[in-house]
């Protein structure tokens, strides 16, 4: 259906499935006429039922929720939630008009019952090899309530023109259009007991202008839930339906018992009829791959000659190759023709000469290209200038910023955090800040009894976690805690103060410019170490304070420790220029000589993706603003035109550098500015470690380069700030 946009595919309530669910339960009909869409569920998560469960929705179907024993409250897809049991899925979705069951023979018969006392309507069973003794139960559980059961062994049902397929099908089955690009809702339906061989016609019927509004897989098992009696005179009942093809094989005496109803019952079957047998030339007593399609020695039914004598006693048409089927169904519709064939043509290129798809998994959390950097649709830079360091916890794990009321509460929790008790975990002389901050968090009984079930209990655990932090920060730097000055009253921002300075008089301009520094290193994508280590540690289900403490370990001088080196390298080139008496640009260019000279790095040059971050210009607006801005800032702005200079590199300052630049021009420890990113990336940690847990299987095999964005796109609202 590429070549079909979706925009112009008939609305449900005008289709077959539509049609079906009104003759079984019309109250849930007058749902979907009202929503517009059929809601569907998918029962059982394994290979599978997972990858299909993308495939449906991709293709238009409205897969409402998925059911997977264990895995309940978590996701797939990123969108799809899943719950443990049809009952608990059903609680929370009212309307599910059809359900895909994916489980194994051996348990398929449980779940089909419940899914059918659950009243869904139409039940696609997927499962095949189902012992009899089961299938015997679960038919006339389905007799009992009214239910439509398809399978099992069904390659599933598709309606082209709603866009709508529930089981396997490809996307290959192509709609009328009435108009160049609009779908419409007639056409010739498909029964089938095959799904191999319903491909293999429907590309016949399309290579010749012959549109499909339906395409049903009755199942390929010896006992089925629905047989050619049951669903033929359904679909020949349908207003839209032109004539039915049904495609038959060897084996069973389906075909038989249908003609012998077409002979009795005639005002049934209000559509032509053509028939498709296969198995002509099968040796008695051999399969062609379905459980139901062999011909029991001496029998007479079963096999191609009395299925065909029988339909064709009924008036039915049978054919035994595509060609004589296409001949047929042409001359019955007197040559009529439903879309232009080039159109079929141009559809099936795109589906086989495109690129084929690569792998990926999801993330909703930040969008990182070159250049760009956004947080669930909001641009960073835009949040730098505008968004506090709780805000920005709370919209990575809700996708939305937080009221002011919202705001508070999560300042009250974070401040309560700061004022409990710290470890008696004492820092090492020279210790690095990330290793003792990861530690802490490790060993802290108080993160860890907190709960993390619902979205709120994750948005308290992340605030709760960022106040312990910030605890750990004054020990990190010695800084006196007076418990009393700390207040929820007050903005967040003044506690970061204190914590990085030790000072009790809190200087706005340098808490708010802290903080910002802080926004500006929450997040950069699924790629870097630390939130790799996270991930990873997730995926395993490690407690959550340990998958956090793994991230903060990865963030060493090498990831996450070029703020401090720069903020040393500002400091030098100020001493030599006062030292020296040479302007601040002679003093860069001679340390910088120095450093090539020593093969030795100049940290926060250059960045991976960007070639002008955007974090940059957003602090250094922000430094000129809280008059912050020095001598550090000052020379962060043709740093990287001497770096040029010298070596014919174009390596632009990153964040770190500014960063390191801002801390210098503070007069702050250049250590504050590894600080600052571990404390920002704890933010970003935890709501990739809930994403994980959410979302994605356990212990899954993860490639970070998979990884595509899912998430909220570009707000073309801006928020009032």
């Amino acid at each position: 259906m590429n070549s079909v946009n979706r925009n112009s595919r008939i609305s449900p309530d005008k289709g077959m499935l539509y049609y079906l669910i009104k003759r079984i339960r019309p109250k849930l009909a007058e749902y979907v006429s009202t929503s517009g869409k059929i809601e569907t569920i998918i029962i059982g998560l394994g290979k599978q039922g997972t990858k299909h469960a993308g495939l449906m929705s991709e293709y238009g179907t409205e897969v409402t929720a998925a059911v997977a024993k264990g895995r309940g409250s978590s996701y797939i897809h990123e969108f799809i939630p899943v719950y443990n049991s049809i009952k608990e899925c059903l609680t929370e979705h009212h309307n599910i008009a059809a359900a895909s069951i994916w489980r194994h023979c051996s348990n398929a018969r449980n779940t089909t019952i419940e899914a059918i006392e659950a009243k869904i309507p139409i039940i696609v069973l997927i499962t095949e090899w189902i012992p009899l003794r089961d299938m015997r139960d679960i038919i006339c559980c389905a007799r009992k309530h009214n239910t439509l059961l398809l399978g099992g062994n069904t390659p599933g049902i598709i309606f082209p023109p709603e866009g709508i397929k529930i089981g396997m099908l490809p996307d290959v089955f192509y709609p009328a259009e009435p108009t160049h690009g609009m779908c419409g809702p007639q056409g010739v339906s498909i029964v089938s007991r095959s799904g191999a061989i319903l491909y293999h016609m429907s590309d016949a019927l399309a290579s010749s202008g012959i549109a499909q509004n339906a395409v049903i897989g009755v199942g390929g098992d010896g006992a089925i839930g629905s047989t050619f009696r049951d669903i033929v005179p359904l679909v020949s009942a349908y207003e839209n339906t032109d004539l039915v093809v049904i495609a038959g094989e060897i084996g069973g005496c389906q075909e038989e018992i249908l003609a012998q109803d077409i002979k009795e019952n005639p005002q049934k079957y209000r559509k032509p009829v053509v028939a498709l047998i296969s198995g002509s030339r099968a040796p008695v007593g051999k399969t062609m791959g379905h459980a139901g399609a062999i011909v029991a020695p001496g029998q007479n039914y079963g096999t191609f000659d009395t299925k065909k004598n029988t339909l064709e006693e009924a008036g039915i048409k049978v054919v035994n190759s595509q060609y004589d089927l296409v001949k047929e169904v042409k001359t019955k519709l007197n040559g009529k023709t439903y879309f232009e064939v080039t159109r079929y043509y141009e559809n099936m290129a795109t589906q086989w000469e495109g690129k084929t798809k690569k792998p990926s998994w999801g993330t909703l959390i930040t969008n990182v290209e070159p250049n760009s950097i956004v947080i669930s649709g909001y641009p960073l830079t835009e949040l730098i200038k505008h968004s506090t360091f709780l805000e920005i916890a709370y919209l990575l794990i809700m996708t939305e910023l937080p009221d002011k009321k919202t705001e508070r509460e999560l300042t009250a929790k974070a401040i309560k955090a700061v004022k409990l008790d710290a470890l008696s975990v004492n820092m090492a002389e020279n210790e690095d800040i990330s290793k003792f901050l990861a530690k802490c968090i490790m060993m802290d009984a108080y993160i860890s009894q907190l709960p993390q079930k619902t979205k709120k209990d994750r948005v308290d655990k992340t605030a709760f976690t960022l106040g312990r932090v910030a605890r750990y920060l004054f020990t990190v730097f010695g800084n006196p805690l007076d418990i009393d000055c700390l207040t929820s009253k007050e903005p967040f921002s003044y506690t970061i103060f204190r914590a990085l300075t030790g000072k009790k008089q809190v200087a706005l301009e340098h808490a708010k410019m802290l903080e910002k520094m802080l926004v500006a290193s929450v997040d950069h994508g699924v790629t870097p170490p630390s939130v790799q280590a996270t991930i990873i540690a997730a995926s395993t289900r490690a407690d959550y304070e340990v998958a956090i403490a793994a991230g903060i370990g990865a963030i060493t001088n090498v990831h996450g420790g070029a703020g401090a080196a720069a903020a040393e390298f500002f400091r030098r080139c100020l001493e030599k220029s006062k030292k020296d008496g040479i302007d601040k640009r002679k003093a860069a260019q001679l340390i910088i000589e120095e450093y090539i000279s020593n093969g030795k790095r100049i940290e926060g040059l250059g960045h991976r993706m960007h070639t002008k971050d955007p974090r940059r210009d957003a602090l250094w607006e922000l430094a000129e603003r809280t008059n912050i801005s020095g001598e550090s800032v000052e020379i962060s702005k043709f740093i990287g035109s001497i770096f040029k200079e010298l070596r014919g590199i174009d390596l632009p300052i990153n964040v770190d550098g500014v960063i390191g630049a801002i801390v210098s021009d503070m007069g702050l420890p250049s250590s504050i500015a590894k600080a600052l990113f571990v404390y920002g990336r704890v933010a970003g940690l935890s709501a990739h470690y809930f994403e994980e847990i959410t979302y994605q299987p356990q212990m899954r095999r993860i490639n970070f380069n998979e990884a595509v964005y899912k998430g909220v796109g570009l707000r073309t609202e801006r928020r009032q700030w």
